[in-house]
């Protein structure tokens, strides 16, 4: 049996890889970004940057194309958040009663989540294309071809039709994490119901919403990240256009850092990581508060 003093030492020599590794590719360029983030360091001046206090982030507040890219990430995060969620619950009911081919169905739903954001906007690219696109196409077909539009170059629908690709194809994790927490609810709990009298309308709404409230917690705080840092399926369907009809925070700090304004793009940085965490820590400890214990 290993004394205390060699059990550590082995204990430390097996952590220290992972230390090393999650230090190299996290801890280090982190707080390098951190420091960036005061700096005026530039493709212009690469080898001097100077320390400049708060200017980067006042030069963000001041950019008229900051202002936009926040306003459109508040619109896709709002817009994408909340059919997940509804239409999340909605099919992970339907799912979770005994339906015939159920298990392909949710093999269906849940696939699209393994492919880069990238690729399905190029697949959405070529299905939103004016001309020859199959969504245009399909609808002259059945004689609603006043419908098609030009989806990636129309103001009006270029931000809902990046939308309506994210949905597609990430509200499978959605719809597992809602199904693994109905699928936690006690059935005695709806038995018990029932023989009360409680109609389906009563059980969904004193039963199932309650006790799934710890899926709905993780559901909202993954879908408010996931659409304040979108960023592969604005870049590969319209790279922030027309006209910046579609610019993100993502292709906002891409655009800046691509530009050489490395410490301008930093504070960028800073700034989304900071509010975000705020934001999660903020809505998580709201929702804890609904949650119930059973």
């Amino acid at each position: 049996m290993l004394s205390k003093g060699v059990s550590k030492q082995y204990t430390i020599l097996f952590v220290l890889p992972a230390f090393l590794l999650f230090s190299l590719f996290f801890i280090i360029p982190n707080l390098s970004g951190f420091a960036m983030a005061f700096t005026d360091w530039s493709s212009y001046y690469p080898l001097k940057p100077a320390f400049n206090g708060w200017t980067n982030f006042v030069d963000l507040f001041q950019s008229s194309i900051f202002s936009i890219s926040i306003k459109n990430t508040l619109i896709f995060t709002v817009l994408t958040t909340s059919v997940k969620i509804v239409a999340g619950f909605l099919l992970a009911i339907l799912l979770n009663n005994q339906i015939k081919l159920k298990h392909l169905y949710r093999t269906i739903i849940f696939s699209p989540i393994v492919f880069n954001p990238l690729v399905i906007a190029f697949v959405f690219s070529a299905l939103y294309q004016p001309e020859f696109g199959p969504i245009n196409v399909f609808l002259r077909s059945v004689g609603l071809g006043f419908l098609a539009q030009e989806w990636l170059t129309d103001l009006r629908f270029a931000m809902l039709s990046i939308c309506a690709m994210d949905v597609w194809a990430s509200i499978g994790i959605t719809v597992v994490i809602f199904l693994t927490g109905l699928q936690s609810v006690p059935q005695e709990y709806y038995e018990a119901a029932t023989v009360d009298g409680a109609g389906s309308f009563r059980r969904f709404f004193n039963i199932t919403l309650p006790l799934t409230m710890p899926a709905i917690t993780i559901n909202f705080i993954l879908c408010l990240i996931g659409g304040a840092k979108v960023f592969g399926q604005v870049f590969g369907l319209t790279n922030g256009g027309p006209n910046d009809a579609t610019q993100v925070y993502g292709t906002f700090i891409f655009k800046s850092f691509s530009t050489g304004l490395y410490g301008y793009s930093a504070a960028a940085g800073l700034l989304f990581t900071v509010v975000i965490s705020l934001v999660s820590f903020i809505t998580l400890g709201l929702f804890r508060k609904l949650e119930v214990e059973y």
